[in-house]
């Protein structure tokens, strides 16, 4: 078949898409509409919907682009590279006056996020939080060595306090479907529980040499991995009693934090100013180290699809990169005034971050602008946050001894 047709887009990064996509099919020996759809397999996509991808001229949801990209023997790296700068463009373009004038007039664009809980029980600093795959529980952990749950929608205490640990706790984390949580402690274990009877579960604790602060699960929910002060990142096999599967060595300095993408790669964050990846069914580095940051990163963590990846420093900067490549799509202006301890998407394409200097801040990941003002309440630096997967409610930790609760003023229809 012969070209595909093509709607007129403005010059640009918007153009620079369209043409790459084009230069792409030609190279393949342009193949139709439907070979299209039916190499991507049966039910996965229209040929209208592939149509609509290489037609324009709207900038095309990135699940599509990347899909026919791949199926077209295509860099997908570039072309994400690509795609947010078309994003940013499209968004700029498609913004209505009277959204830029609101924002100019309040300092940023964006839905304000407002406190609707605050959830007080531990003794002390609250440390972590997570949610429940589900987003009706939240678990938070304390430096006073309990785990609470909470009610999401309300706020309410469910059940009483979680007690195990010999330290304070630091990490927390919730398998994907939901029947376990972890927790990493100081003590320099991991424990497992049960989170419906509150009992721990029959996987003895995860021993560690020094105390541990990460803790992530594989998306199979068959593996932990764990990271803490030995500077080494540790996976576990939880088919097999909890047995040591790999320990994976290479950064210099204590792991701050951990997170494990849909795809099966770890991102471990460390001390030594370094972020690196590796391949939880091998242990096998991704890649080498990703250069940036000029002090310790506090925190790490993926976007839903896996191909982002958004790191929070201790010198206050955010950076997000291609995960593929380790490319820095952009180091956020950001209006933090301490370190970066918390960092999550909210959506694929809003970043929350979590600072010592009290706030919470929500980004444009594709622009790194600020959305809406940011979220104060707290009487102490922040510890950690988290969202739930609908990304409608943001939790936030802080050593003032509570968690907070957080949704937008008006929720989308």
């Amino acid at each position: 078949m012969g070209v595909l047709r093509r709607a007129a887009t403005p010059p640009g990064p918007i153009s620079d898409l369209f043409d790459r996509l084009h230069e792409l099919h030609l190279r393949a020996g342009e193949p139709g509409l439907r070979q299209i759809a039916a190499d991507l397999g049966i039910g996965v996509v229209s040929h209208a919907t592939v149509h609509n991808v290489f037609r324009g001229p709207r900038v095309p949801k990135w699940g599509y682009l990347d899909l026919i990209v791949e199926v077209l023997g295509g860099d997908s790296a570039e072309f994400h590279a690509l795609w947010l700068a078309a994003r940013q463009v499209e968004r700029r373009l498609s913004s209505s006056t009277a959204a830029v004038a609101a924002g100019v007039a309040s300092g940023s664009a964006g839905t304000p996020w407002n406190c609707t809980e605050v959830l007080s029980g531990h003794g002390c600093e609250v440390t972590g939080v997570a949610f429940s795959p589900s987003g009706r529980l939240l678990a938070t952990v304390s430096a006073d060595m309990t785990i609470r749950l909470w009610d999401a929608r309300t706020g309410t205490s469910e059940g009483d306090p979680l007690i195990g640990h010999h330290g304070p706790i630091w990490g927390v984390a919730y398998s994907p479907t939901g029947r376990m949580l972890a927790t990493a402690s100081v003590d320099t274990t991991v424990r497992l529980w049960d989170p419906v009877t509150g009992q721990i579960a029959s996987i003895p604790p995860l021993e560690h040499d020094g105390y541990v602060v990460g803790v992530a699960f594989c998306l199979n929910g068959r593996a932990l991995v764990t990271g803490g002060g030995d500077g080494f990142v540790r996976v576990w096999d939880l088919t097999d009693n909890g047995a040591l599967v790999a320990v994976l060595h290479g950064h210099a300095a204590a792991i701050n934090d951990l997170a494990v993408n849909p795809r099966g790669v770890i991102a471990s964050a460390s001390v030594d100013g370094d972020i690196r990846l590796w391949d939880a069914a091998t242990g096998e580095p991704v890649s080498t180290s990703f250069a940036g940051h000029t002090s310790s990163v506090a925190c790490v963590a993926f976007s839903p699809d896996g191909l982002l990846l958004a790191t929070g420093a201790d010198d206050g900067t955010v950076r997000v990169w291609i995960t593929a490549t380790g490319t820095c799509v952009y180091e956020a202006p950001t209006g933090h005034d301490g370190p970066i301890w918390g960092v999550a998407f909210a959506t694929p394409e809003t970043l929350a971050t979590a600072s010592r200097d009290h706030t919470a801040r929500l980004w444009d990941v594709t622009s790194g602008a600020p959305l809406g003002p940011p979220l104060t309440g707290h009487g102490d630096a922040l510890t950690h946050l988290a969202v739930s997967q609908r990304g409608n409610v943001l939790a936030t930790a802080s050593d003032d001894g509570t968690a907070r609760l957080w949704q937008p003023s008006t929720e989308p229809s």
